[in-house]
């Protein structure tokens, strides 16, 4: 077999320099993946008008269908990387359970029934294995499930197939998990393998103590001796039965063939067809795909099983549908293993094979071998080097098969992405997707617009308040309550009572021997009084100008409240002015500062309108009939000689009466001032309401530090902007990005091929 190796391993060694041409494309197809699924993930946070343009490019933009199909070109690339890699010729035993797999596989490699456990009655292999030629190695490697794994892999498909829902979702869950004890009839009529499949799952909860120990997702290795117990099902007998095969998850052995020249071959030990476990079938073709490059399938043909059934036919189908880039009668061969069986039942299954399933089409016929699967001499003549000498010739064209096959598969769904990526570009297009600077500018000149459309609302409502026929009735209460304070102290005698008033001043004047300097003294006193008494309308005064404030920081909006942070403006808490000059400051410390909008502020802040600055001066000039004397006795004449009575005490009573007739006048005079104040501080604030929005909206550099203001601000002036005009522009380039990106890598290599990729290199 010596010439049958050296082309094997020729074979393999061509493979091995397709890998590096199929890893660059897998690694292209995964970034081809990842890049729809961005596509998917970024149209589906909703681009306004993507997908509503006229014409057939509208009905297709679906993202989910380029994933589709990158996936597929993944899963084609895995089986073709999978071929190219193996460092090995792997022939795959399969068939149903109880004709010959086990034994099939014990004569090509030696191994005896403690590491394939064959046997009559019910199945015994219990976890599928390879086997693999080495002339120094004997021993197995168990890749162990980890807790997870067994539940997602060996318990959930059991609840899948037995309707128990939700599946365990850890190990504590699943020991708990009360099972019924049957299958109720009528589902058992209509499914008899779900009281089978009920039993094992049972048996597993029961055994769970004996392997959860195991559930490590480790790698562990195995003397040969001592596999049995990790690979298959156990005998029954009392009490909870060890069933450490659950915890394995792939088990692969390695021992001397007993044949010469076979240093590169391995052996697969396929999924059993018919066995009751969840997901045999799938395990079964992944086993094909993937894993093998032949397959022998074995019939043994027994009282009851000498005919070619629609089992066997179905599983010969079965492996058909994973090999249709290659003539199945080079991936297969049926051996009806003879062993232990009557002439005329092989005789019968030979014919049938010959009849009925190959026909008189020999040129299409099916390759059928009888050999005694027992027999080591007979499996090794008629059975390994037949094969052998077969894949040495059909290998390489079956390997041009499967790899033309997938270049064809993946320049089709090449093809398709280009296709679809074509009404990705061209419903982009469509799409208006302003630059960075026009987006800033039209926000600018929106946000004008607001602040304008505000301001001068705002501005509109203080002109009304400045007009002839508005009355500030609180603020003329006010006065009207103070007037009323200050004539009651002035008719009580200014606070200390008539009586005791006109005992002080005619101590005095007897003392002073004149009523000028008492009369004079008191005229201060009572001056100086009224004047304090009247500072109590500051109180709305400055009420007046919170209000102004207040108005001021509503009118400016709620998009530039948020450059300010927590100072909110607020009538109520007295912290509008603390608002305006955050904003202020905001506006004149940004990376681009915008100086005459908060200059601009700054003249707002600066308003008036206390006691002390607006209303004493006036208040003052109605208080002057009260100074004893004027400033110019030459040209002005003053009470003087009012105040001059005689040194008694009815002259007294006399004085009282005077400076009472002149508090009165003061504050009635007064009273009258202030009385105009609404009016003047209404027109103040309306005129400083108009300059404000004037220069904050209508300046020479109004317009610039708008667009400053937004390119500096824009981010927190529209925190809420998911779908709007930034946002959407952001991801309209970002969607045309991924589009482009795709294109470019459908276009730089052509990501389809592979033969054509071998020979460049």
């Amino acid at each position: 077999m010596s010439d049958i190796k050296e082309r094997l391993d020729a074979v393999l060694h061509r493979r091995r320099e397709y890998l590096p041409v199929v890893d660059e494309l897998i690694d292209r197809w995964r970034r081809i993946l990842r890049l729809s699924q961005e596509l998917g993930n970024g149209a589906t946070e909703g681009v306004p008008g993507l997908g509503k343009q006229d014409g057939p490019a509208s009905d297709s933009l679906d993202a989910t269908v380029l994933v589709r199909a990158a996936q597929e070109c993944l899963e084609v690339l895995a089986t073709v990387r999978s071929r190219v890699a193996r460092d090995t010729v792997d022939i795959g035993v399969s068939g149903r359970a109880r004709n010959g797999k086990s034994t099939l596989l014990q004569s090509l490699s030696g191994l005896g029934d403690e590491q394939i456990p064959a046997g009559r009655g019910q199945p015994v292999t219990a976890v599928r294995s390879r086997i693999y030629h080495s002339a120094t190695d004997r021993g197995a490697r168990l890749t162990m499930h980890s807790e997870q794994s067994f539940l997602d892999s060996v318990i959930a498909p059991f609840h899948t197939e037995l309707g128990l829902h939700p599946a365990p979702r850890n190990l504590t869950e699943f020991a708990d998990y009360d099972y019924p004890r049957e299958i109720r009839a009528e589902d058992v009529k209509a499914q008899p393998t779900l009281g089978p499949m009920l039993a094992r799952v049972r048996e597993a909860q029961e055994a769970l103590d004996t392997y959860r120990h195991c559930l490590t997702g480790e790698t562990r290795s195995v003397d040969l001796k001592d596999i049995r117990e990790w690979v298959a099902y156990p005998e029954d007998g009392p009490g909870p039965v060890k069933r450490s095969y659950l915890a394995v998850r792939d088990a692969v052995l390695t021992c001397p063939f007993p044949f010469e020249d076979v240093s590169a071959l391995g052996l697969g030990d396929l999924p059993g067809l018919g066995e009751l476990v969840p997901e045999a079938e799938a395990h079964h073709l992944d086993g094909l795909r993937n894993e093998v490059d032949f397959v022998v399938v074995v019939k043994r043909p027994t009282d009851t099983n000498a005919m070619w059934d629609k089992a066997d036919a179905n599983a010969l189908q079965l492996v058909g549908s994973v090999c249709t880039a290659v003539d199945v009668r080079d991936f297969v061969l049926i051996l009806v293993n003879t062993g232990d069986c009557l002439t005329e039942n092989v005789k019968a299954l030979d014919d049938d094979l010959r009849r009925r399933l190959n026909g008189p089409d020999t040129q299409r016929a099916y390759w059928v071998i009888l050999a005694d699967a027992q027999d080591r001499d007979a499996v090794r003549d008629h059975v390994l080097r037949p094969v052998l000498e077969h894949l040495a010739n059909a290998l390489p064209r079956m390997d041009e098969a499967v790899l033309q096959d997938a270049e064809a598969r993946c320049r089709e769904r090449m093809d398709f992405i280009t296709r679809e990526l074509a009404a990705w570009s061209e419903a982009l297009r469509a799409l208006a997707a302003p630059t960075a600077t026009e987006q800033t500018i039209a926000r600018a000149e929106l946000l004008r617009e607001e602040v304008a459309a505000s301001t001068q609302a705002w501005v509109d409502t203080l002109r009304a308040r400045a007009g002839d026929d508005f009355e500030d009735t609180e603020f003329l209460e006010r006065v009207s309550e103070v007037h009323e304070e200050v004539r009651t102290w002035v008719l009580t005698g200014f606070g200390t009572g008539a009586e005791r008033w006109q005992e002080r001043a005619l101590n005095r004047v007897r003392v002073d021997r004149a009523s000028l300097p008492f009369a004079s003294a008191e005229l201060n006193r009572v001056r100086v009084e009224i004047a304090r008494r009247f500072s109590a309308v500051d109180d709305l005064l400055q009420q007046r100008l919170d209000e102004y404030w207040a108005g001021l920081v509503d009118a400016l909006g709620p998009r530039l409240a948020l450059l300010v942070g927590d100072a909110h403006g607020d009538a109520d808490t007295g912290r509008s002015r603390a608002f305006l000059q955050a904003l202020a400051d905001a506006l004149r410390e940004a990376y681009d500062p915008c100086p005459v909008l908060a200059e601009t502020i700054d003249f707002a802040l600066d308003v008036r309108l206390d006691y002390r600055t607006r209303v004493l001066p006036s208040v003052r000039r109605a208080l002057g009939v009260l100074h004893p004397e004027p400033d110019d006795p030459a040209h002005d004449s003053g009470p003087t000689s009012l105040l001059a009575v005689p040194r008694t005490a009815e002259g007294a009573e006399l004085l009282l009466e005077r400076i009472t007739q002149l508090a009165r006048q003061a504050a009635y005079d007064a009273q009258t001032v202030l009385a105009q104040e609404p009016a003047t501080a209404a027109q103040a604030l309306f005129a400083y309401a108009e300059q404000f929005e004037d220069s904050f909206v209508r300046s020479e550099s109004s317009e610039a530090e708008f667009r400053r203001l937004v390119g500096a601000f824009q981010d927190r002036m529209w925190p809420e902007d998911r779908t709007g005009h930034r946002e959407t522009t952001e991801r309209v380039r970002r969607l045309r990005g991924l589009v482009a990106e795709l294109e470019r890598l459908l276009g730089e290599g052509r990501p389809g091929r592979i033969t054509t990729g071998r020979a460049a290199r």
